[in-house]
This record gives C-alpha cells, sequence and structure tokens, in this order.
C-alpha cells in the first residue's frame, strides 16, 4: 500500500510547475481546453438538433471552416510580433467567445459555415503562443516539462467539458445552446486568467515587421520545412484515435461498439498520467529527435497490431485493441514531447513566432488530409494498415535523418554551446 502511495505521490510532484508563471499559464489553458470539450461534446448535437443541419452540411461546413484556420494561421500568428504573444492569446480568447455565440445562434447552413470559420481562425495560433510564453516565464531547461503537463492539463479541461456538456445533450435545443454559450464564458474566464501572467517582451517582438518577409525566411529553410511535414505525419495519431480506430473496431472486427468509450478513456486517463513522464527528459536535439522517431515506431506498432484483431476470438480481439490503444497513446506522447522540443530549439530567435506558427502547419494538415488518407487505408483491410505502418516507419527513419542534420546545423549556429548529453539509460 505505502508503495502504491509512492508512486502515486512521485507523479503527482511531477506536475508540479517551478513558478507562478507556469502555473497561471496551466490554469489559463485547462480552462480554455473545457471550453473545447463543451464544443466537441454539444456542438454536432446543437447543429443537428438545434439548426437542424444534415450529417453532410455539417461536414462540408466544418471543412471548409478548417481550411479558413489553416490559411490565416500563419497571418494571425504574426500580430504577436507587434502585440506579443500574451496580448494576442487574450485577444484570440475574446474572438473565440465571439464565435461561440454566434455559432449558439445560428439558423442557416451559411451563418454556421461563416461562424464556424470565424471561430477556426483562432485555433491554429493558440499553442504557438503557449509555446512562446511558456519559454518565457521556464526558459529552456523546463520547456518540455511544463509543455507536457500542459499537455496533460488540456486532456483534464476536455474530459470536464464533455462531462458538464453530458446533462444538456438529451435536452431541448435551449439546453443545448446552453452549452455552446458555457464555452464562450470559459473562453473570457481564460483570457482572464492569462492577464494574471507578466511577462517581458523580447527584442524581437518589439520590432514590427512585414509578417510576409520572416515567413518567407521559414519557407526557405528546406530543413525546418521537413521537419514539420514529418511532425505532421506522426501527428496523424488524433484522426486514428477519432476516426481509424473506431471505423476499425465497428466495420472489421467482432469487438462491441461500446469497446469505444473504454478505449478513449484508456487514452485519455494514459495521456494524463505519462505525458509528464514522457517529456521531462527531452531536452536536446537528441532527445527530440529520438522522441519523434519513437513515435512512428509506436505508431507503426498500432497499426499492425489492428491487423490481428481481424481473426481472432472475441475475448482476444479486446485485448489486442487495448494493447493497441496503449501503442497508440506513447505514439501520442512521443510525437508531443519530440515535435515541442525540434520546433522550438531549431526555431532562430529573432524569428521564433514566424518559425512555430508554419510548424503548427503541420498538424493542421494532417486533421484536414487525414480523414481522408485514413478512409482510403483503412477500405483497403490489412494492406491498407500494412501500408500505414509503412509510412510510419519510413516517417521514423526520415526524423532520424533530418534529426543529425538539425543537430550540426545547432552546433554550427552555437559552436560554443555543447549540447546537453544524452542520459544514460535513455530511450
Amino acid at each position: 500500500m505505502s508503495g502504491g502511495t509512492g508512486v502515486l505521490r512521485r507523479l503527482l510532484s511531477s506536475y508540479a510547475l517551478p513558478n507562478n508563471g507556469g502555473r497561471v499559464i496551466a490554469t489559463g489553458v485547462v480552462v480554455y481546453a473545457t471550453s473545447s470539450g463543451l464544443y466537441l461534446a454539444g456542438g454536432t448535437v446543437y447543429f443537428v438538433k438545434g439548426i437542424g443541419l444534415s450529417t453532410a452540411q455539417i461536414g462540408t461546413g466544418l471543412t471548409i471552416a478548417g481550411l479558413v484556420g489553416f490559411l490565416t494561421t500563419v497571418p494571425v500568428s504574426m500580430l504577436a510580433t507587434r502585440w506579443g504573444p500574451l496580448r494576442l492569446l487574450r485577444l484570440l480568447q475574446a474572438w473565440r467567445a465571439i464565435w461561440f455565440v454566434a455559432l449558439a445562434f445560428a439558423h442557416s447552413m451559411v451563418a454556421f459555415t461563416l461562424f464556424a470559420s470565424l471561430f477556426a481562425i483562432s485555433q491554429g495560433p493558440i499553442f504557438p503562443m503557449v509555446q512562446l510564453l511558456v519559454n518565457a516565464v521556464a526558459g529552456g531547461e523546463d520547456r518540455t516539462r511544463i509543455l507536457g503537463v500542459i499537455s496533460s492539463v488540456i486532456n483534464v479541461g476536455m474530459s470536464v467539458g464533455a462531462l458538464a456538456a453530458a446533462p444538456f445533450l438529451i435536452g431541448s435545443a435551449m439546453l443545448l445552446r446552453v452549452v455552446l454559450l458555457a464555452g464562450a464564458g470559459c473562453c473570457l474566464a481564460s483570457a482572464g486568467v492569462f492577464g494574471l501572467l507578466k511577462v517581458g517582451r523580447s527584442a524581437a517582438e518589439e520590432r514590427p515587421t512585414r509578417w510576409h518577409s520572416g515567413v518567407l525566411s521559414v519557407v526557405r529553410d528546406r530543413r525546418y520545412l521537413g521537419l514539420t511535414l514529418l511532425n505532421g505525419v506522426m501527428f496523424l495519431h488524433t484522426v486514428l484515435l477519432g476516426i481509424g480506430l473506431p471505423l476499425w473496431l465497428v466495420q472489421s472486427t467482432n469487438a462491441p461498439a461500446g469497446l469505444l468509450s473504454v478505449l478513449f478513456t484508456v487514452n485519455t486517463v494514459l495521456a494524463i498520467a505519462f505525458q509528464v513522464q514522457f517529456a521531462k527528459n527531452v531536452r536536446s536535439s537528441h532527445d527530440g529527435t529520438r522522441a519523434l522517431r519513437n513515435s512512428g515506431f509506436a505508431l507503426a506498432a498500432f497499426s499492425l497490431a489492428l491487423i490481428a484483431t481481424t481473426h481472432s476470438a472475441k475475448w482476444l480481439t479486446i485485448v489486442l485493441l487495448l494493447v493497441a490503444t496503449a501503442l497508440l497513446t506513447c505514439g501520442e506522447l512521443l510525437q508531443g514531447a519530440g515535435g515541442w522540443e525540434l520546433s522550438y530549439r531549431h526555431a532562430p530567435e529573432a524569428q521564433r513566432t514566424e518559425y512555430l506558427s508554419v510548424f503548427s502547419l503541420g498538424t493542421s494538415a494532417a486533421g484536414i488530409v487525414g480523414p481522408a488518407l485514413l478512409a482510403l487505408l483503412l477500405s483497403r483491410g490489412t494492406a491498407g494498415l500494412i501500408g500505414l505502418a509503412a509510412l510510419f516507419l519510413v516517417t521514423a527513419a526520415a526524423v532520424s535523418a533530418l534529426g543529425g542534420r538539425l543537430a550540426r546545423t545547432e552546433r554550427q549556429r552555437q559552436p560554443t554551446a555543447a549540447e546537453p548529453a544524452p542520459a544514460a539509460g535513455a530511450h
């Protein structure tokens, strides 16, 4: 019993943040994530029952909104070079609140698509701004560990939002509207929490520039663009969890559909419990490359594990799906830790906003391209899953090759700064 208590105590201590700034950011993020949980749980139901949209109309509207969000991520993020990341982050939360309210009172397909698109403009720039703020309050030493804590509290916030929405989902359109209005309230509360944060402005932020000049320098950095692309491939884990795993379970296995809720719960619990553990030792280019590469191995193993579920007894299918979910979660946690470290470490300080905003496009593209790609691969059955595993293995090999080049470039740029040696026994 005491051993279990000790493990729990060590686990909880890993979430202790070193300064008040980190705690303020984590609190603001968890409130923001609660609004996202409310939206994901109640939004679609309201669009069907409250507005009367069909599934096809919702899909079309959200696809258009996703493209708008993708195209506006970089221009909106570049406002941080004039206003600073903190002010922009607070304005984004207020912007989200406005369009939450607008969506709650939309009455047509056109209005829904317009409001959803304006809402989506705020989505892409948020995490790059959080990355910038974390570095401002913590510096490089604890950056990735704090981002690991923040990623965990995002899961907590989304779970809280989804649970809070549940009682309203079986009610009238008016009750469903309350879910969206509550989301708006969370966004305003998040903006208020971030207002408690005190950070200075860097010299780079104090020199307004034409945003496109900075973006052009990122476009010419082929290695960073390659990193963006490879990280985007690994980020397919989100689509695998939300779309791929449910489709495969229902269409290709003998497992009960109710198992999906168990698998989602397993993913959430593992992510909350272990994200910090995965992130806290990622402190160098070598560590980041290893984590992102191992993410590809875990996602490839997930893909191959699904193949075994098509010809197994029901109890074994359930066990295999639980194992597959654990592998998928490992891929998720490793991708997060590796992507955070590499994206920030290899973004020049004077152009960090430009670089991080472009880097976020890789994950946005995964959300746009991923559903169609997975639908195509899963329709091929075993051959499609083998192809998916091969995609992740090839991407892992490319990460190893690119990571070595990035590390060499970093050493050339900072010849006097020795990169931390990999920890003994790290894997």
